[in-house]
């Protein structure tokens, strides 16, 4: 059955998965990015200083810490389907509700909600698609999964804020625009309801090899299939070291990212001078869909380490050179003209542009499709423990995020704009040294092979190539 899972190619099945699976990361995306361009409203209205605004907007990275533990343990203890929808349910009621926000506190447990749900859509859709992919295009399917979705609820954030914002009044159009993530969620929750159980987690976790249940591709006849009898404590112990490499991969990838997410369209883009829904739209459509649609040509062919370190190679060389233009311009022989108190102007914005765009083209080439993808840690562990260890994964990294997203304003006022970058840059290095030395190449091999799981009787070891 599992080199029938693996061999199958790409069906309706699969394109069904990525827009249902995808959903929630478009949910999350558009909510990340909605929240940094309305960041004038919320501190105007809510009379909120940077640290406040911060803090909100780590609020949603804190519930998702926590909801990805109770999604991850109760999907492997009674299947994925049950918690299926669940997920985007809260993701809702935590979106909707910001339209009534009435006080900073309202929406701070407003977002908290809609993190929780966020969380557990971390968990479970990368562990379904993962599951439910073959081993050829496992890979591209998760990426798109991930990366395109969430590169489209980014694009679909300035759209609506710009739409909203030229017909409604300002003290009005800012709660629309938080509230609408609440639509794509609420769009799809019936059909997440109805996404059958992994085969997977039936017969390897279950045992329950017999199942006449609905899934993607049947059981070949008089095939015998293996329950993991393997203790779940045990399994999970001897995964821990592949899923904390990729829990500080992952964290290190979001110490640059989401502040760039978050503060990018507010201090970035004054930096560069450009307004925050220009700069939205020209790093999505010059850089960052440029560089997933390429991961996604290479993942299955090149394969995840080599594409996440050449995309963090790129990533050093191209924030070191913004680094070096925003601490010493005469580098470039940047007149003083073209760098004021306000930011670059002139040949310098030109520059710095170039070399944010280089960073963002990169990054979207391996580490954010990638790692930032949530690919690493489901397809390195066995299916009875997947869902918990990408649980773990997904609390370490949203904890992490949500302590830089609250430092971000200290740090940025302590050190200055050039410095952090340089920081970010140092990050790209250690890095690529870390997915070097510690994550398996997956291209090719199904997750049998890679988490090292008994096999059925089928021709598993010929479905890898």
């Amino acid at each position: 059955m599992y080199a029938e899972t693996s061999t199958k190619p790409l069906r309706q099945f699969h394109f069904k998965n990525i827009i249902v699976n995808g959903v929630g990361v478009l949910s999350d995306s558009y909510n990340l990015y909605a929240i940094s361009l309305v960041f004038f409203s919320i501190t105007g209205y809510l009379h909120a200083s940077p640290v406040d605004y911060s803090v909100l907007t780590a609020s949603g990275y804190i519930g998702a810490a926590f909801g990805a533990i109770l999604f991850g343990a109760i999907a492997d203890r009674i299947g994925r389907k049950p918690m299926y929808g669940i997920d985007l349910a809260l993701i809702f009621l935590g979106s909707a509700a910001q339209f009534f926000t009435t006080s900073y506190s309202f929406l701070f447990i407003a977002r908290l909600i809609m993190g929780f749900g966020i969380g557990g859509d971390y968990v479970m859709s990368p562990v379904i698609m993962a599951e439910n992919s073959n081993t050829r295009d496992r890979g591209k399917l998760m990426a798109t999964t991930f990366s395109i979705m969430f590169l489209i609820g980014a694009v679909l954030a300035a759209f609506v804020v710009q739409i909203v914002s030229s017909i409604l009044s300002p003290a009005e159009a800012w709660r629309v625009e938080l509230a609408f993530g609440a639509v794509p969620a609420l769009f799809v929750i019936y059909y997440r309801r109805k996404i059958p159980e992994t085969y997977r987690f039936k017969t390897r976790v279950k045992g329950d090899a017999d199942s006449n249940f609905n899934i993607s591709v049947k059981p070949e006849k008089g095939l015998k299939l293996q329950k993991d009898n393997v203790n779940y404590s045990e399994r999970l112990v001897k995964s821990l070291p592949v899923i904390l490499a990729g829990s500080i991969l992952w964290v290190l990838y979001d110490a640059y990212s989401s502040t760039f997410t978050i503060f990018g369209p507010i201090t970035i883009a004054a930096n560069l001078g450009l307004t925050p829904i220009g700069f939205t739209y020209v790093a999505v459509f010059l850089a960052g869909l440029p560089g997933t649609l390429l991961s996604l040509f290479l993942i299955d062919r090149v394969g995840r380490k080599k594409l996440v370190i050449i995309g963090y190679l790129g990533v050093f060389a191209a924030l070191l050179l913004y680094s070096i233009l925003l601490v010493a311009p005469g580098f470039f022989g940047i007149p003083p003209s073209d760098r004021s108190i306000g930011g670059l102007v002139g040949i310098a914005a030109l520059l710095g542009m170039t070399f944010y765009m280089f960073n963002y083209l990169f990054s979207a080439v391996g580490p954010a499709t990638i790692i930032g993808g949530t690919i690493i840690v489901p397809e390195l562990i066995p299916t009875k423990i997947r869902a918990s260890g990408q649980a773990v994964n997904v609390f370490i990294d949203r904890l992490s995020a949500a302590t830089f997203i609250s430092l971000f304003p200290v740090l940025l006022s302590f050190l200055g704009l050039g410095d952090m970058i340089l920081i970010y840059a140092l990050i790209a290095v250690g890095s690529s040294i870390l997915m070097f030395f510690a994550i398996p190449e997956a291209r090719g091999r199904t997750l049998e092979e890679l988490a090292n799981e008994p096999v059925d009787s089928g021709s598993l070891q010929q479905s890898g190539s």
